[in-house]
């Protein structure tokens, strides 16, 4: 009856040295392998460990001497209750810890679902911000287009302005050739009645020196006056070689105004060749224009491909989509490579033809200027001729007051002299009448070569206001072309722009979709090892539960019999305790520990079986 008190006090120091539920290998952390972790604060109520001693082994060897010479001494009355105190029913606690982890394991998998639900918004977040960025794409290359066709129209209407300017300048020479050749023919036929004329007048003279010779012979009185007619005459000659050389001036400046218009012609053929040099740059343009329309629109189906082969469900086609943008990224590369060559080589067409321009004008100045430099001189000699001319007609005058005094005296002598003399003096009047008429018709002559000097002036002061507008509108088409092509510079710099943080975009986006693969798999591998540790957890909180069971029947079958059975039976529940517990997952670790930390595990065991044990 008073043998298990003392048995108990024997079993004490192996219980107060350990706790029963502290794995073989790692007694000292007091975690099992393969479980969770167990907060250290939570020990025991059991008395203070002062009587357990550093030599465990020894105690445990010497459980049955101490058992019997503390049966003398201590009473059953006194140690029972101490048992029941000691030690609580550790079961809730370990049941508690348990559902924590599980919670916290819930925790996390609803924090990762929660990461991929904003991973997944960000995905669908940068597609909508590549969709925009393609709609400002495709919106900037309408502009394109549209302002591709605005120039077109442009040049199409140069074009039909070039060709109507050069059908005015044709029909413009053709009526400066006609004009050229009436004065032609005009001055020939001057020229003709000048001979005519010239020759009339000397046989005139002659006719007059053998009337002089008459007179002389009738009128010895009148030789002074004769000599004054004779030098009368002789002044007109000059006149008439004054006369001759204002008409040779008037040539020469014809012929300096022919010399003009060749240089203007070549000037113009110049103009021709420099358009034509302007045309050429022009297809070139237009044949780089359609080389990037072809870009781009391959591109474009790049980009429609891509779109296509796009799918959200599984990750291993954003991987291939990963795999395809890197080859449309090197593809894109290779474009923007293609990009630059055309448009370097559009920058140095563009430059040789600013050049060739550049020397049209120089070439166009340089025409000016001599034709500024021939005109002055033209002006000089005009005015020169014109300041001749008006001395040519004061001498005129001069002589014919002259020859009017001259008729006057003829008409005094005639009525105081002889019928002869009379005669002889109507035959000279006729033949002054002649010269006068001859003189006047050298002054209507005059008077119209000077209205077509002044209508010539009027002509090249009409054909320099032409030029000046024609060049002003040159300048303009120039500068109005140069302006279209630095707004499609301007657009295409643009376009290049948005596609440069289009494939930011994109490679941001594979980027981003990298990482949350990386974090899905992550998060597979947690999952799948968190699920691996709560099968681990049940199969050992199943082994515990029926461990648990068999102790409990155990020791409820052996509290309905007697203490003194409990005490003698007390090895044979050793040993089917101890067989259960091998039977256990822990069996294995005890195998391979050693034989002494075997029993004082299985001993521990046991003590905790029995503290737990219902009073």
């Amino acid at each position: 009856m008073f043998a298990q008190p003392t048995q108990i006090q024997a079993l004490d120091p192996l219980a107060m040295s350990c706790d029963p539920w502290v794995a073989p290998g790692n007694a000292a952390d007091g975690e099992w392998p393969g479980s969770l972790e167990v907060p250290h604060n939570k020990t025991s109520p059991i008395t203070p460990r002062t009587r357990v001693s550093k030599s465990g082994d020894r105690e445990c060897n010497s459980t049955s001497s101490t058992a019997t010479s503390a049966t003398s001494t201590r009473t059953p009355t006194d140690r029972s209750p101490k048992v029941l105190v000691r030690r609580s029913p550790r079961s809730p606690v370990s049941e508690r810890k348990h559902p924590t982890r599980l919670s916290e394991l819930e925790s996390q998998f609803c924090q990762i679902q929660l990461d991929l639900k904003k991973t997944r918004e960000q995905l669908n977040s940068s597609e909508i911000c590549k969709k925009q960025a393609q709609q400002e794409v495709e919106e900037a290359k309408k502009q394109l287009q549209e302002m591709t066709g605005k120039l077109d129209n442009s040049q199409r209407q140069l074009v039909e302005f070039s060709a109507a300017e050069e059908a005015r300048l044709h029909e413009l020479r053709k009526i400066s050739q006609e004009r050229d050749r009436a004065w032609q023919s005009e001055l020939e036929a001057i020229q003709k009645q000048h001979s005519i004329d010239s020759t009339a007048l000397g046989s005139a003279m002659i006719e007059i020196q053998k009337l002089k010779g008459q007179l002389e012979m009738v009128l010895k009185s009148e030789a002074s006056q004769l000599k004054q007619s004779e030098l009368a005459c002789s002044e007109l000659q000059t006149l008439k070689q004054d006369m001759e050389e204002t008409l040779l001036i008037v040539e020469n400046l014809k012929i300096q105004l022919k010399d003009s218009k060749k240089l203007e012609a070549e000037a113009w053929a110049l103009v021709d060749e420099t358009r034509g040099q302007l045309e050429m740059a022009k297809t070139t343009i237009e044949t780089l224009r359609c080389e990037r329309l072809k870009l781009q629109t391959s591109f474009r189906s790049k980009v429609e491909d891509l779109e296509e082969s796009r799918v959200e469900d599984s990750m291993q086609n954003v991987l291939k989509t990963l795999y395809k943008d890197t080859s449309l990224e090197s593809e894109v590369e290779q474009l923007k490579s293609a990009l630059e060559s055309i448009e370097i080589k559009y920058q140095a067409e563009q430059i040789k033809s600013t050049i060739q321009i550049q020397t049209v004008y120089e070439v166009i100045e340089r025409g000016r200027s001599e034709f500024e430099l021939k005109e002055a001189e033209l002006e000089q000699s005009l005015k020169k001729a014109k300041a001749e001319i008006t001395e040519l007609k004061s001498k005129l005058m001069e002589k014919e007051a002259e020859y009017q005094k001259l008729a006057d005296q003829k008409e005094m002598n005639i009525a105081n002299g002889e019928a002869q003399k009379a005669q002889v003096l109507h035959e000279l009047e006729l033949k002054l009448l002649k010269s006068s008429n001859e003189i006047a018709d050298l002054k209507v002559n005059l008077i119209d070569k000077e209205t077509e000097l002044q209508n010539i002036l009027e002509e090249n002061e009409i054909l320099r206001s032409d030029l000046s507008n024609r060049e002003a509108e040159n300048r303009n088409n120039y500068e109005a072309t140069i302006a279209e092509l630095e707004l499609a510079k301007a657009a295409e710099q643009d376009a290049l722009i948005r596609l440069g943080c289009v494939t930011e975009e994109s490679d941001k986006n594979s980027r981003r979709a990298a990482r949350v693969a990386e974090q899905l798999n992550a998060a597979q591998t947690v999952n799948s090892e968190m699920e691996s540790e709560l099968k681990r957890l049940r199969i050992q909180c199943d082994q515990w539960r029926k461990a648990a069971e068999a102790a409990t029947s155990i020791l409820a079958s052996e509290n309905n019999g007697s203490h003194m059975e409990r005490t003698g039976s007390l090895e044979g529940d050793y040993g089917s305790i101890a067989g259960k517990l091998m039977s256990s997952p822990f069996s294995d670790e005890l195998e391979e520990e050693s034989p002494k930390k075997k029993n004082s595990n299985v001993l521990r065991k046991i003590g905790g079986f029995w503290k737990k044990s219902p009073k």
